[in-house]
């Protein structure tokens, strides 16, 4: 007689066909599950969107072996619990453990000040400590989130990359490297706050690449563009007014400039066209992961901790989008919810856009397009092998 076949909870951070309906918050809980069946075979989940209740469900969760909270986003606008991750009332309702994969931090700027500065509430800390000192690791998609973790008593950590690193159909595959750019695409920026400097970019990559197909795509819709009939907020910045009026203006002066834009919030088999693209440019995180894992050139415009730390993790092809002006920690404003980025004048005060941005991205891509992106030689092995050594064994030891 077969034995029952285990299942897991997922909180996911993909809020469905609603509010910004992010395509890369989608991608996360698809790859995630497609590589907890790879490790451990025939499993099953029940996935609920991390800011809805689990009153409802805790029968059922505490009947599945763990709750696995995909991207775990660290953030101090609002408590992690309950405002990140709603839950119960009384969180020993819940008798299973929590398990991070491929936990992030995020806060504008995210360099190596606010590393230094960070410091969480006693709220969020006590949050932390319940959830690493019921697993045996706690896992992080960057190494710099280690360093902010053990900077507030957590030990347990392990660098396992983002589920959205691997696609198990593109191991062993080297990358892409294009002498010549026939498609590429242009991810804008989250922040209302970066729209002149989207402007700058896309102005450089239509200068540079003439004769290409190009391509402006959003990872995330808006109040004004949301082709879905559920438009209520989450906590995040992604619906407010001026991210709707940034996002207009891209998406104008994209089309003016030649671009086609593309819609690509919702489902993540969108992200399967860029398997035929050249090259990426862009300030989407999982745009670039989009690229990366299917083994395509791209480069990544931070513009706050999570960019950061995929570039510094990562090590190509990554360039911060701001310039910190001034040693001052900036608190996380309570209006940008569980976003990270910019979204207080305050903030970009601090650490406004870089001026010379373009003419970084011109010489870095001439460089590269001369050496047959030479720098990127090696970065899917890496990838192949934290997938090998650390996340593979790290899904097969779930509880």
């Amino acid at each position: 007689m077969s034995s029952a076949v285990k299942k897991y909870t997922v909180l996911s951070t993909y809020p469905g066909h609603r509010s910004s309906a992010n395509v890369g918050d989608h991608l996360i809980s698809v790859a995630l599950e497609k590589l907890v069946r790879r490790e451990q075979g025939n499993v099953e989940f029940l996935s609920i969107f991390r800011e809805d209740p689990l009153d409802d469900y805790i029968d059922e969760i505490n009947r599945t072996a763990a709750i696995l909270l995909p991207a775990f986003p660290i953030r101090d606008g609002i408590p992690l619990y309950p405002g990140c991750y709603r839950l119960t009332d009384n969180l020993d309702r819940i008798k299973v453990p929590m398990v991070p994969v491929g936990a992030n931090w995020n806060v504008y700027p995210g360099d190596a000040y606010s590393r230094k500065t960070t410091q969480y509430s006693q709220e969020t800390t006590r949050f932390l400590h319940r959830v690493a000192s019921g697993i045996s690791q706690f896992s992080c998609r960057e190494y710099l989130l280690m360093d902010v973790l053990r900077k507030h008593g957590i030990e347990n950590t392990v660098m396992t990359g983002d589920p959205s690193w691997y696609d198990p159909d593109f191991f062993g595959t080297p990358i892409h490297r294009p002498s010549h750019i026939d498609t590429l695409v242009f991810s804008p920026p989250l922040s209302a706050f970066y729209g002149d400097l989207a402007v700058q970019c896309l102005d450089l990559l239509k200068d540079m690449f003439p004769d290409a197909t190009r391509y402006c795509a959003f990872h995330l819709t808006d109040p004004a563009a949301s082709p879905f009939d559920d438009k209520s907020m989450t906590n995040d910045a992604s619906m407010r007014p001026d991210v709707a009026r940034k996002n207009a203006m891209i998406r104008a002066y994209a089309a003016e400039a030649g671009y086609e834009v593309l819609e690509m919030a919702g489902d993540s088999k969108k992200l399967d066209f860029y398997r035929d693209c050249d090259l990426h440019v862009g300030f989407e995180c999982h745009a670039h992961l989009s690229f990366i894992r299917q083994r395509r050139p791209s480069v990544l415009i931070s513009e706050d901790a999570r960019g950061v730390g995929f570039n510094y993790t990562l090590g190509v092809g990554g360039f911060d989008g701001f310039v910190r002006l001034e040693d001052t920690e900036v608190r996380p404003p309570k209006e940008g919810g569980t976003s990270g980025y910019c979204v207080s004048q305050e903030e970009w005060d601090v650490a406004p856009a870089k001026d010379d941005l373009a003419q970084e991205l011109r010489s870095f891509l001439e460089e590269e397009l001369q050496s047959g992106f030479r720098r990127y030689i090696g970065l899917t092995d890496r990838i192949d092998e934290t997938y090998e050594k650390v996340m593979a064994p790290f899904l097969r030891s779930l509880p």
